[in-house]
């Protein structure tokens, strides 16, 4: 009777063990190995600037970007998600395209360097996506298994932007409520396409990036002291609009996206609260002496700018702001470091809708 006894207390608390890790295994976004991204400059290994360097032509299938673009990326180094693939050991297919909207159909963007529009998510980025995989649980080159693919967004910069809504260079009638609806649309495209697990990363604080808060030299803004008589403080302020008044739709819609897409997992990582906790928190997440107002990549005249002769901080960890526009190396981890914690349902800057 005690064998049996003891026997029975050995399979329970086997059982029990089992149970518990595959509840490990399943914690949050599950037992995933592949994370699919797409989204601007904050993103982009060098899609751009392949097509900048082939005369326009689209990067050729299943691109892989060169090791010094992986590591020379718009943050002076690697971007969040090439780190959170670092970090997470998980794949990394990156269809993020510098100077991207996410659809050229509302805010398109020309570049005489590709002489067209910037690539859009909507219009390039998933279907190039969709034009290599399938999302299938069968195993064979260019399928990814619906379990274990993440598939997240980061877009915006540039659609709330100077060149865009900020400016009026939208086309006529085009809102706010637009940029959301479409970021909205691709997640829907991806879930009817086989897509089950989503992170969408809302719009930074531009409103505190230099390119919004300092008159003078700048490589992306070339009339910025003309707009609004260059009042720096009007800038900022009406930039901060749009870009809280995007985060607070984004805040009502996605839980409502996610019910819609039945048995899929979905999150939405406040990348705006990350980077003001950096803001409240510099000697915490930055090197010394930890700087979030200036930046470390500059340019201190307009030919230097129009040259893209850069002066570099001998310490460019401890800037937020890699130029005038992108986030550091330093930001970009702690992004990335949030999103690998919300792949397992631990970040305290996501909210999970499953």
């Amino acid at each position: 009777m005690l064998y049996k006894s003891l026997l029975t207390l050995t399979l329970a608390t086997t059982s029990t063990l089992a149970s518990s890790l595959r509840r490990d295994i399943h914690k949050g976004f599950g037992n995933v190995d592949t994370l699919v991204v797409f989204g601007d400059s904050y993103t982009d290994e060098g899609r751009l600037g392949y097509m900048q360097g082939n005369g326009g032509a689209l990067p050729p299938d299943n691109f892989v970007p060169s090791q010094g673009s992986i590591n020379g990326a718009s943050s002076g180094g690697k971007i969040w998600a090439r780190i959170a693939s670092d970090l997470t050991g998980h794949s990394l297919i990156n269809y993020a395209v510098s100077g991207a909207v996410c659809s050229n159909d509302l805010t398109p963007r020309w570049l005489d360097g590709i002489n067209g529009n910037f690539p859009a998510v909507k219009e390039y980025e998933v279907p190039q996506f969709k034009k290599e995989h399938t999302i299938t649980r069968y195993k064979g080159p260019g399928n990814l298994n619906p379990d274990k693919a993440v598939f997240a967004i980061w877009i915006g910069t540039n659609d709330l932007g100077s060149g865009a809504l900020l400016t009026d260079e939208h086309l006529a009638g085009v809102t706010l409520p637009d940029y959301t609806d479409c970021v909205a649309e691709q997640i829907r495209d991806l879930y009817n396409y086989g897509a089950r697990k989503f992170i969408i990363l809302n719009v930074a604080p531009l409103e505190r990036a230099p390119h919004y808060t300092q008159n003078g030299p700048n490589h992306y803004w070339h009339e910025r002291d003309s707009f609004l008589e260059g009042n720096a403080t009007a800038i900022s302020q009406k930039m901060g609009t749009h870009v809280r008044s995007a985060n607070q739709i984004f805040k009502y819609q996605i839980p409502a996206l996610a019910d819609e897409l039945r048995g899929s997992k979905v999150a939405l990582l406040d990348a705006y609260s990350i980077f003001q906790e950096i803001y409240a928190n510099p000697s915490k997440y930055l090197d010394s002496p930890a700087d979030t107002v200036g930046y470390a990549s500059r340019c201190d005249t307009w030919e230097a700018c129009n040259s893209w002769s850069n002066t570099v901080d001998p310490n460019p960890d401890r800037f937020l702001w890699w130029d005038e526009l992108h986030p550091g190396v330093k930001t970009s981890t702690v992004v990335a470091q949030e999103f690998a914690k919300a792949l397992r349902k631990e970040s305290d800057f996501a909210t999970y809708y499953f």
